[in-house]
């Protein structure tokens, strides 16, 4: 999928990723078997951009939530799949091969009915802390560790939050200095024997240590023009040899403030002691690596391309009104791309959601059609080895299998209502026995009532007519 302008666009890959303690391949290792597959990832809002730094982000700024759908194209098919999507930050080491930055955050979930959320996710670090290298970032749907797809975002300059230090520290390598400041001498305050000396700091590759980090020096002058000047012996700037211009130190300095063309200058530098070497070249990729400006070693410079560029103080003083008049230009313009940046921000906030799409090539998927149960939570998903000849499965023999549990479960389900009904019956028949046995009862204490009614009748009877008997002889 090509890039658009200004149209924050994911593009699939199957780069390497080198962890902290691996390396990780994002090639395709299962194919969905069900069909095509259609990947939605909305964003509430698009990161930053402007012509200068491209895509933007500030550290200390929670990622746009991201939020994935995946689904399955084949409307017979269930909706859920059982896989993750991870999400990563990469910087690019070489094509097709990334190293993770890391993010803070939760940066891995479970696809629920094919949808995941992330939410306040940041980067925690910066392009300034990593020589100038942009970030990238990577979706990852997979399941478990098969991979399905792998998305990459486009590169992302990651700055830390606007502050006086921030500021601060760009000025002390862009901001054209002062004259008299070449004929200053410095020193680097140091312990010696429980007292504190002063070191005088030289024109070699100790003084070019000491001054980078000699904590009693504030506002040190970290323009490289003043490091050529007063450490010209380890410390120079090289130009193309065929790059040829009136004034080096005005084009010096439009290269060094421009972040978007490629530089024909180098910063050069040397040193025989292998531990100050590392020190100030790490000094000076934190310096100089947000630039197009390249830190090199001495003696990796191709001389025949590269010739050093001969600076004195004389040149420098006559310049300085120059620099000036292009520094307060290239000030003006920053603070204007600032304003334009903040109000496409305030513009993005309140736009709806976006969806951006991504079909995955339908050819390269099985067409086979298949009814899942809710019920048991399978794999959408299949292996495979060959990514020219994809497998193709009959799925006449699970549904004969998945008729017969249905059938099974029927019978049982029939078999418990047959019992059911059974244990009915006879709590009714106990019920009509009990009844039954009931009304016999009252009948022969009804029975027994009348004979006894019976008895008594003919014995009053009698003995009345014996009353009247003995009546009548007296």
């Amino acid at each position: 999928m090509a890039h658009q302008l200004k149209g924050f666009t994911w593009t699939q890959t199957s780069c390497t990723v080198k962890t902290k303690n691996n390396y990780q391949c994002l090639r395709q290792t299962v194919t969905p078997n069900v069909g095509p597959v259609q990947l939605k990832i909305d964003t509430e809002r698009e990161f930053q951009h402007n012509n200068d730094l491209g895509w933007n982000w500030h550290k200390s700024w929670n990622i746009p939530n991201i939020s994935v759908k995946l689904n399955l194209m084949n409307e017979e098919c269930a909706q859920w799949m059982n896989c993750q999507v991870q999400l990563m930050a990469v910087k690019l080491l070489q094509p097709d091969l990334f190293e993770e930055i890391g993010l803070e955050g939760t940066t891995q979930y479970e696809l629920v009915d094919g949808r995941a959320f992330f939410t306040g996710v940041k980067f925690n670090s910066t392009t300034y802390n990593h020589q100038g290298h942009k970030f990238q970032l990577l979706l990852v749907i997979k399941e478990k560790e098969n991979i399905i797809l792998t998305l990459q975002s486009p590169p992302i300059f990651i700055d830390s939050r606007k502050s006086a230090r921030d500021e601060h520290r760009q000025i002390q390598y862009i901001q054209p200095f002062e004259p008299k400041y070449l004929e200053r001498n410095f020193c680097k305050k140091e312990k010696h024997q429980n007292e504190v000396v002063d070191a005088p700091i030289e024109n070699n590759e100790n003084g070019l240590h000491n001054y980078l980090t000699a904590p009693n020096i504030r506002n040190k002058i970290k323009h490289p023009v003043f490091l050529a000047l007063k450490f010209s012996r380890c410390f120079n700037i090289y130009y193309q040899g065929n790059f040829e211009i009136e004034n080096h130190l005005i084009e010096f300095q439009k290269q060094l403030m421009s972040k978007c063309q490629i530089s024909q200058y180098l910063i050069v530098f040397q040193s025989n002691n292998n531990r100050i070497k590392r020190k100030i070249e790490d000094s000076l990729n934190q310096l100089f690596g947000q630039t197009k400006i390249k830190v090199i070693e001495k003696k990796h410079v191709n001389e025949l391309t590269y010739q050093k560029l001969e600076l004195n103080s004389e040149q420098y003083r006559q310049s300085y009104n120059q620099l000036i008049l292009l520094m307060n230009q290239f000030t003006l313009e920053q603070q204007q791309q600032q304003e334009q940046s903040i109000l496409e921000s305030d513009q993005q906030n309140i736009k709806l959601d976006k969806q951006i799409p991504i079909e995955i090539d339908p050819q390269s998927q099985s067409q086979i059609k298949q009814t899942f149960n809710h019920l048991e939570r399978k794999s959408a998903f299949k292996k495979y080895k060959d990514f020219d000849k994809l497998p193709t499965k009959n799925f006449e023999d699970e549904k004969q299998e998945q008729f017969q549990r249905f059938e099974k479960l029927s019978n049982i389900q029939e078999m418990e209502n047959y019992e059911k009904i059974q244990k009915i019956v006879k709590i009714e028949e106990n019920n009509n026995n009990q009844l039954l046995t009931q009304q016999i009862q009252q009948q022969q204490q009804l029975q027994q009532q009348y004979q006894q009614q019976q008895q008594i009748v003919p014995n009053n009877y009698a003995n009345q007519i014996n009353q009247l008997n003995s009546n009548v002889r007296d």
